[in-house]
């Protein structure tokens, strides 16, 4: 009786959550909310918050999860992560394009790993043979993908770097997030509500590459509010491989980390023949140039984040979801 109750209650969080979701989306909400999400109002997030932590935790401190046939465990205090993984839609498009073209890959570069949703479901996909590194600077983060990649027995194929990654090596200063996990920021005016900051060691890409003896990398996806024009600066040498890039395209955020959101997509532009923004709504991916980049409203919620492919290989294992024929 017990369980079926307990399942009851999850179904029911999930159900709500799944529904506040929907009604974000609604095509009505984002013309009144002008693009913005409903979640920026301080009641709905702890309303939302609310119903994750009554309905679908079991403690105080940590939340376990299944999501896309993995176990993840991440912190209840969480806004926003942990109950759209709970309810099975945390970035669900993205991940889905992720995993596809894992895999297709040998090897593969997490930055900004958070607690490992990309680390675990991708490297899942590898073969046995394949390595996927995660870097991920945030002690309470590394323990929870430290804990997650055990969890899926994916040790032998998931390499954890507790470290920053940027355009040289050296150390970084991390503001810290009390909003959620995957907010924390190289910037302060990122994070929300702060509760501090660390300062911890950096490498770059083409610095551990070479320090580590390895090649250059099949994927590079990278996500680190803001600080993501650095991460790029420091991958010189990888990118003359053309490994596919899936990176977060926040011009605010990224002008508040000191990064010039036009210098990021001109390097990007300068290498790959294919570019394609991410549609979160109609779940495609909308090929884009460089000058309709800069059109208004072309970046904004649900399309926020960009896929950039040299190689034919990755072009065809994604093709299901563009239209180049």
């Amino acid at each position: 009786m017990a369980l079926s109750m307990k399942r009851l209650r999850q179904d029911l969080a999930i159900a709500v959550m799944r529904a506040a979701r929907a009604a974000n989306r609604s095509r009505m909400v984002r013309k009144l909310l002008r693009g913005r999400s409903v979640r920026r109002f301080p009641l709905v997030n702890r309303l939302y918050h609310t119903v994750f932590r009554l309905g679908v935790t079991t403690g105080n401190r940590d939340a376990e999860v299944r999501y896309r046939g993995v176990v993840l465990t991440g912190p209840v205090w969480d806004a926003t992560i942990m109950p759209s993984i709970s309810a099975g839609y945390y970035e669900e498009f993205e991940v889905g394009v992720f995993e596809e073209l894992a895999s297709v890959s040998r090897s593969i570069l997490d930055v900004g790993a958070n607690i490992g949703v990309y680390a675990c479901t991708g490297g899942a996909r590898l073969s046995r043979d394949g390595r996927l590194i995660a870097f991920e600077p945030v002690p309470e983060n590394v323990a929870y993908l430290r804990r997650n990649v055990e969890r899926n027995d994916l040790t032998g194929r998931v390499t954890v770097e507790p470290v920053a990654v940027g355009a040289s090596p050296g150390e970084l200063t991390v503001h810290l997030s009390g909003e959620q996990s995957g907010k924390h920021s190289a910037a302060a005016a990122n994070v929300g509500t702060s509760t501090g900051a660390i300062t911890m060691p950096m490498t770059s890409i083409d610095a551990y590459l070479a320090d580590n003896r390895l090649g250059p990398p099949d994927i590079i996806k990278i996500d680190v509010e803001g600080y993501e024009g650095f991460v790029l600066r420091g991958a010189v040498q990888a990118l003359n491989a053309s490994p596919t890039l899936l990176f977060e395209l926040h011009p605010e955020l990224q002008a508040n980390c000191g990064c010039d959101t036009s210098e990021l997509l001109d390097l990007v532009f300068a290498r790959y023949p294919w570019v394609f923004l991410v549609d979160e709504l109609d779940n495609v991916l909308r090929p884009c140039t460089r000058a309709g980049l800069d059109s208004p409203g072309a970046i904004g919620l649900y399309r926020s984040n960009l896929v950039a492919i040299g190689r034919r290989e990755h072009r065809d294992a994604v093709r299901r979801w563009h239209d180049l024929g």
